[in-house]
């Protein structure tokens, strides 16, 4: 059973709620409703999935840290070494995530479903309801795991599984 008390806030914040990856579902304007599943390769450890967490952020936190250090350095060292300083750390934590990650990176696997009201697609409505599945079957592992139902390999296995079905509906251009 998973004990949250023990584990850090912190920690708790890099693995995310999900420790096989993450799903959003993002109203756009129009009607248009953008679906994300995101895989991380089953079997890695917690620090892997914290890593690849920080890669996949890394614009975000890059940019923010950029900006930050260019307030702070500005007065003290000049616009121009504030500007070399600040890209050398934007580029450079870019680069020691790539590079950390690399060994997994490549294994992650991601499902996006696009639907937009009033539109009758059946590729997307098929695509959908196998996001859908894939989605509750890993939700529904994650509470039973919680709930102390089913232990660590079966939590494992359920992921897998959504992992491999994943591979099997990518289109070939994008498979690795």
């Amino acid at each position: 059973m998973n004990d949250t008390t023990t584990t850090p806030r912190w920690r708790r914040l890099l693995d995310g709620g999900h420790s096989w990856g993450s799903l959003e579902v993002s109203p756009t304007r129009y009607g248009v409703t953008r679906y994300r599943l995101v895989v991380f390769p089953p079997g890695i450890s917690a620090d892997d999935r914290a890593r690849l967490r920080i890669w996949r952020a890394w614009p975000t936190w890059g940019m923010a840290t950029f900006l930050v250090l260019e307030i702070l350095l500005v007065p003290a060292v000049g616009p121009v070494a504030a500007l070399w300083i600040s890209s050398i750390v934007f580029l450079g934590g870019g680069l020691a995530m790539m590079l950390t990650t690399a060994a997994y990176r490549g294994g992650v696997r991601t499902m996006i479903v696009i639907r937009r009201a009033g539109v009758h697609d059946p590729q997307a409505a098929e695509r959908f309801v196998e996001f859908y599945v894939l989605a509750h079957e890993l939700i529904e592992a994650d509470r039973a795991f919680g709930a102390g139902e089913t232990q660590p390999v079966g939590h494992e296995l359920a992921v897998w599984r959504a992992y491999d079905r994943m591979a099997v509906r990518a289109p070939v251009a994008t498979r690795r």
